[in-house]
């Protein structure tokens, strides 16, 4: 057989495995249509929805993959089960509700637009149906269910706890906090409602200070601390095992605070209670605050005391300090007069 003549051949059956290819393709309903778009990149996203785009580059979810924090607490990554969650494939194709799988493109993007929105046939799924925008959007109720955070968020049981809760029986989902809605200007001016995706969570100062009702009064010879969990719809902290919640104090006689063995100076502020779940070779229990719940720590009262200082921190990792502002967040601080 001459050249000319394999070459054909090899042409005609490349042309029919392709052919059944399409054929069997054609009989599915995850088929892609050929005229379809690609839905690769969340900059394909960015003509239409800058809005929502320069406010997911910002969030947390934006630099899942390469924020310096995650890098560290991972070993760069090198703890490969953490690529699941903050470089995750489409929701859609590995199930919502399921556990994720890593992508290996588009590293700088974290969980982006296409971890979220990408249908298991290739295409779009959205809060709504609209067939009359570019990217041609279908309304998905497993898109819209909490089993869409569930995949990532419920590595430390935080979704869980929110079904434990009365937020859920409430209908109060995680979209109700985490993304509130948000006005978008369509082309013609006028408005619609969207939802913001910024994400607040453990790196906002506002949404952390609305989780809890933080308390201190005197009762009897003691200093009472109390936090109740009024605000967050899972456990006060709650996702990664090395957040914390601190109340500490510091008692005063006049001007001079009071050292532990009842003497002046200038002590370390002091722990009362720690909210926390710990690592899981780490002795000790879970003293998360779930939902609804109330902790009070009480803390005997020095002879001579006249006031205390009291405080709430919160903690992104279990070992830095007060002077740690890049880690702490101070949530409340007040004097307690005896």
């Amino acid at each position: 057989m001459s050249i000319s003549a394999r070459l054909a051949l090899a042409v005609g059956i490349l042309g029919l495995f392709t052919a059944t290819l399409r054929f069997l393709s054609s009989g599915t309903s995850t088929a892609r249509a050929a005229d379809a778009p690609l839905w690769e990149s969340a900059r394909q996203c960015q003509e239409c929805h800058q809005e929502a785009y320069d406010e997911w580059a910002s969030s947390h979810h934006g630099i899942a993959f390469t924020n310096p924090e995650v890098r560290a607490l991972s070993d760069d990554f090198r703890r490969e089960e953490c690529m699941d969650c903050h470089l995750p494939r489409p929701l859609a194709v590995t199930g919502f509700g399921n556990r994720t799988l890593p992508r290996r493109t588009h590293f700088d993007e974290g969980v982006s637009c296409i971890s979220c929105h990408l249908g298991e046939d290739g295409g779009i799924v959205a809060r709504n149906d609209r067939p009359e925008v570019p990217c041609k959007p279908k309304r998905s109720e497993a898109f819209l269910s909490v089993d869409a955070c569930m995949s990532c968020h419920n590595q430390h049981q935080t979704t869980d706890q929110w079904r434990a809760s009365h937020y859920a029986q409430q209908g109060i989902h995680c979209t109700n906090c985490h993304m509130p809605e948000a006005d978008r200007k369509r082309p013609d001016g006028t408005v619609r409602k969207g939802r913001s995706h910024v994400y607040p969570g453990a790196h906002d100062a506002k949404m952390l200070s609305q989780a809890g009702t933080f308390t201190a009064n005197k009762d009897g010879k003691d200093l009472v601390l109390a936090l109740e969990n009024t605000g967050a719809g899972h456990n006060f902290p709650t996702e990664e095992r090395h957040r914390a919640v601190d109340l500490e104090y510091r008692f005063f006689r006049g001007a001079d605070a009071i050292a532990s063995d009842g003497t002046g100076g200038a002590p370390e502020w002091s722990r009362a209670w720690r909210f926390r779940q710990p690592y899981r070779d780490e002795p000790g229990e879970n003293t998360q605050l779930p939902a609804g719940k109330k902790k009070e720590a009480r803390v005997s009262i020095p002879e001579g005391a006249t006031h205390a200082m009291v405080r709430m921190w919160y903690r992104l990792t279990p070992l830095c300090d007060d002077k740690d502002t890049a880690r702490s967040t101070l949530l409340d601080e007040r004097k307690v007069d005896f």
